[in-house]
């Protein structure tokens, strides 16, 4: 935030002005955004359209006639202003998956969005945050926002990775040991040790998305020689290697041995209800969901792919997928992933993010009682009020999927 603000230093609690680097806004959310932005009276000028990035990721394919209307308003909206990073059907991808694949956060650097998971930009060592729209136009005019400078907590997490165990089981535990105690609202999250060390960018990404979901302000890991060849090819603009001071100053300091978590879930109707998977292995399901922007990318494909080659999915359970981007879904074909997935009975759908808003591509019906890779699990989040979600990792949905019942990966046959 200092370096951003112009300050030397700054202090929790502290309000500053910052620069931004760039600004999303998307589909369900964009027309209001332009509307805001034009009534300041800037004469349509924006900062710098080359950093207004767009996205179509909510309503793709569009699933009603209102929706349809919707995405052609906003299509005309976005090409009136001449903005050359725009995302849509055919090319599209969730957005926080776009802007960190696409290079359009960078580390030391601020980028906002009209999203909640905007936090997602942590991963590459970027404050993301989310904002309404009036932050947003005014950012869009400016190239600036206000912060509050958070206090930061940090989890230094050790150990050594098991087999089938993943990032979003390091977020559900975490999300079970801290539960919603107030002790992170509004705190920037910072992880780092030799376990998040070992993390590929999908893992940091997937880290750092659900940070949200703890009430936090933002997740934040500061970047290395991973983040450098993630980027190397992707990213607009110039950056430094970037890490918090050897004397900084921390509201709290948590350590978590990632070799003792194991493969972990998260029971109906509240995201802090965790529970090692041995405490719900046999509960029947009827629909199985892997995407969104906290795993729909190709390394949770992967080991669904190694969990399912030659094997079927049971016959009671419907399973959707949704790469996170176009760009994912190009190297899970090229990787044969979507072929041994299809075979499995497994249906794919177009890059959005699908059913884990409750609008559209498999949306949950009364009764359903669906076994997730989201984010979120509370009443009516994929659809009816009257299903369940159990929250859990892309390898416990594709153990669970043959069985047709919660199942722990580590006791599978792969």
């Amino acid at each position: 935030m200092a370096f951003n603000s112009g300050r030397d230093s700054v202090v929790p609690g502290q309000l500053v002005w910052v620069d931004v680097h760039t600004v999303m806004t998307m589909d369900y959310l964009g027309k209001q955004c332009f509307k805001a932005f034009e009534s300041l009276g800037t004469d349509k000028q924006l900062f710098d359209k080359e950093r207004v990035i767009c996205v179509s990721d909510h309503l793709v394919p569009p699933p009603t006639e209102q929706w349809a209307t919707m995405l052609n308003e906003w299509r005309a909206i976005v090409k009136s202003y001449d903005i050359p990073n725009f995302y849509d059907l055919g090319r599209q991808g969730i957005a926080h998956q776009v802007m960190v694949e696409q290079g359009h956060v960078l580390p030391g650097k601020v980028s906002i969005g009209t999203d909640s998971h905007a936090n997602t930009y942590g991963a590459v060592g970027a404050v993301g945050n989310a904002i309404g729209v009036t932050d947003a136009a005014i950012a869009m005019a400016t190239g600036k926002c206000w912060f509050r400078v958070p206090e930061t907590v940090k989890f230094y997490i050790k150990g050594t990775w098991q087999p089938w165990v993943m990032a979003k089981d390091l977020s559900l535990h975490i999300m079970g040991m801290m539960h919603w105690n107030g002790h992170l609202i509004y705190k920037s999250l910072e992880y780092c040790g030799p376990a998040i060390e070992a993390l590929d960018m999908a893992g940091r990404m997937t880290l750092c998305n659900m940070t949200v979901d703890l009430g936090a302000k933002n997740g934040i890991i500061a970047p290395d020689e991973k983040t450098a060849a993630y980027l190397q090819p992707a990213a607009k603009g110039q950056w430094d290697f970037i890490a918090s001071d050897d004397d900084a100053r921390y509201d709290a300091v948590y350590e978590v041995d990632v070799t003792n978590v194991g493969p972990t879930v998260s029971r109906p109707d509240k995201l802090d209800d965790v529970v090692p998977v041995e405490q719900v292995v046999g509960t029947k399901f009827n629909k199985a969901f892997v995407g969104t922007c906290t795993n729909g990318r190709t390394e949770d494909f992967a080991i669904m792919a190694a969990i399912l080659k030659d094997k079927q999915i049971h016959r009671d359970v419907n399973m959707i997928c949704i790469p996170a981007s176009t760009q994912v879904y190009l190297e899970c074909l090229q990787k044969g992933y979507i072929e041994t997935l299809v075979k499995a009975g497994a249906a794919f759908e177009t890059s959005s993010c699908g059913p884990c808003a409750g609008i559209h591509t498999g949306v949950a019906g009364d009764g359903d009682i669906v076994l997730s890779a989201g984010n979120r699990n509370m009443k009516g989040r994929m659809g009816s009020k009257k299903a369940q979600i159990y929250l859990t990792s892309p390898a416990v949905v594709a153990a669970s999927a043959v069985r047709g019942e919660i199942t722990d990966p580590r006791t599978f046959d792969v």
